[in-house]
């Protein structure tokens, strides 16, 4: 936004009375949307542009080219619509519609957070389940392919690349407690 459209903004607010306050209460924005507009650090959307221009019953191009009242953009501008009357069914209607999204919302947020709640304790059972298979799996595999002698090497590698792959951290350390079971089992034979 440029600097002329933030001082029309501002003289468009003066013009009609309105305080920064006031003006975002009825555009349903915060009072420093308003400000940064008038300070041209950011610029209104698109609806907040129709809803100024309707407020202050002027074109879009008047509100923002500074056309004057005459011009043929003026003429093409629509009816302001009195506003007595229907600023309050516009505001309870955004208000519902605020009210709704927001619930939308609520209710989106509680189920993804349900569901992630669900899938972690799925996926800590099935590291779990991972863990205690590997911990009878890798004596049995390793003296069956004659790799005693670097099992200890074998469970850190397993455990790296579990714990990389499937995050498999807290369960996977258990796999270690095998390594003096194994040795000693390993030696009394």
């Amino acid at each position: 936004m440029n600097i002329e459209i933030a001082n029309r903004l501002v003289e468009l607010r003066r013009a009609h009375g309105y305080s920064q306050e006031e003006l975002a209460g009825r555009l349903g924005v915060s009072r420093q949307a308003i400000s940064k507009w008038e300070r041209a650090e950011s610029s209104p959307d698109t609806d907040n542009l129709i809803a100024l221009a309707r407020l202050y019953g002027i074109s879009l191009d008047g509100l923002l080219l500074h056309t004057p009242a005459g011009g043929a953009a003026a003429q093409a501008a629509p009816e302001p619509e009195p506003e007595a009357e229907t600023a309050p069914d516009r505001d309870t209607e955004a208000e519902e519609v605020f009210a709704a999204a927001s619930a939308w919302d609520a209710a989106e947020k509680a189920e993804r957070k349900a569901r992630k709640k669900e899938w972690k304790k799925w996926k800590e059972r099935l590291l779990w389940l991972l863990t205690l298979v590997l911990m009878v799996a890798l004596p049995n595999l390793t003296s069956a392919l004659g790799l005693q002698e670097v099992y200890a090497l074998i469970v850190t590698m397993v455990y790296l690349l579990t714990g990389f792959l499937l995050d498999n951290w807290h369960p996977g350390w258990m796999l270690f407690l095998t390594i003096p079971l194994y040795y000693s089992f390993l030696y009394l034979r």
